[in-house]
């Protein structure tokens, strides 16, 4: 198949290549379950470590205090919104919950989502429905596959208290129109909670176009960034509906004896006691994607997905499990003979890094479609047609 590079010159991704340090001798194809980190992400992880041994973690924070509030800034220039809007959390899971779990409902009430949730936020869902004895409504696809727009809109009514959807699921490239969606949250009233976990560094996402009033992301994935380290967004508006599931002394002052005052920021739903090595890592992230441009981090990703979809066509016994309008780096497949798990093994003795999507990450679409499992792979920016090659070579001969 012929080369590509998108925006990006083959310079570049020689450069790209050789500032990650994972990549030689390994094809690194998992980047939607963890990413490969650049170096300016593992110095700045290496640096705080190497800080906190000499000084301690106190005054390591106190002399990094600057750094450290320029994160914000720097996911605000990445994602939308404003600074004040972003709390850095333990993972994207911590701050979806505890976003999720402070909009106030009543029995009676519902909430909206879609077909292809993720279980985690699922889960959380139903012990909604357990405890407080609301219902789920969930937005089915219409006849190509893609989210049916107009059922999820007809599902809205005047008890509902919020709208709730993965903007990228992890079993298949589907991308919701996560705009289209906040047009009508913003027609009804309606709290939206965006999960952009899978898209976040891999397209472009700004929060204040898509019209949501909460989304999560994690470092590990598409943002290059080290694990054990998320961010919450939540704007001014879902900050004075929302009622904080849980308070910490970093979420309000004890200013008496008898009473706290909040945070009218988004630190509310930050925990004192969190790693600032990780949340500098993450500023890494940022900055390194906006160094880059999100725009050529698009197009780059958004060619080599379409380039590994085309050559898995070719490939006798295999089948896409992707809808057909799938356009997102998650490319999901199965091939006649060998079960998903069988084919993550056997790229695995080859160096190939893939992996295995199952029914229990995405119910509601796997299971409508009779799919248990399916291999998973994930191309990123730094990949090149020959690394995708030898992918679709490998799978050829198993």
């Amino acid at each position: 198949m012929t080369a590509l590079t998108g925006k990006f010159t083959a310079k570049d991704i020689r450069r790209l290549r050789s500032e990650t340090p994972g990549l030689p001798g390994r094809i690194h194809l998992d980047n939607c379950g963890s990413a490969l980190v650049p170096r300016a992400v593992v110095d700045t992880l290496e640096a705080h470590l190497r800080l906190e041994s000499l000084v301690g973690g106190y005054v390591a924070q106190e002399q990094q205090s600057k750094r450290l509030s320029e994160v914000y800034h720097s996911a605000a220039r990445l994602l939308g919104g404003k600074n004040t809007d972003y709390a850095m959390v333990g993972s994207a899971v911590d701050g979806w919950t505890k976003a999720f779990y402070s909009v106030p409902m009543a029995p009676g009430d519902n909430i909206v989502t879609a077909y292809t949730e993720y279980c985690s936020n699922y889960v959380a869902f139903l012990q909604r429905v357990r405890r407080d004895g609301i219902e789920i409504r969930v937005a089915r696809p219409g006849a190509d596959g893609v989210l049916d727009l107009d059922h999820l809109e007809s599902l809205v009514d005047a008890r509902t208290r919020l709208i709730s959807v993965t903007h990228v699921p992890s079993s298949s490239g589907q991308v919701l129109p996560a705009e289209k969606i906040g047009e009508i949250a913003r027609l009804h009233g309606i709290l939206y909670l965006l999960d952009a976990c899978q898209s976040v560094g891999q397209m472009q996402v700004n929060f204040d176009q898509i019209g949501c009033d909460m989304a999560t992301g994690t470092g590990r994935k598409f943002l290059r960034g080290p694990r054990g380290i998320g961010f919450l967004y939540i704007n001014e508006k879902a900050r004075r509906l929302i009622d904080p599931v849980v308070l910490t002394n970093q979420a309000a002052c004890w200013s008496a004896t008898d009473r706290y005052d909040l945070r009218t920021d988004a630190g509310l739903f930050e925990a004192w006691e969190r790693s600032c090595m990780n949340q500098l890592g993450l500023g890494a992230a940022f900055d390194y994607a906006l160094g880059l441009g999100i725009d050529q981090i698009s197009d780059r990703v958004s060619s080599l997905s379409a380039y590994v979809r085309a050559g898995l066509k070719e490939i006798s016994g295999v089948t896409p499990t992707c809808q057909p309008a799938a356009s997102a780096a998650i490319i999901t497949f199965n091939k006649k003979g060998l079960t998903a798990s069988d084919i993550k093994a056997l790229m695995e003795k080859q160096g190939i890094a893939t992996q295995v999507a199952s029914v229990v990450h995405t119910r509601l679409d796997l299971e409508a479609r009779g799919i248990d499992t399916t291999a998973r792979v994930s191309p990123h920016y730094y990949n090149t047609t020959e690394e995708l090659d030898s992918f679709l070579n490998a799978l050829d001969m198993l």
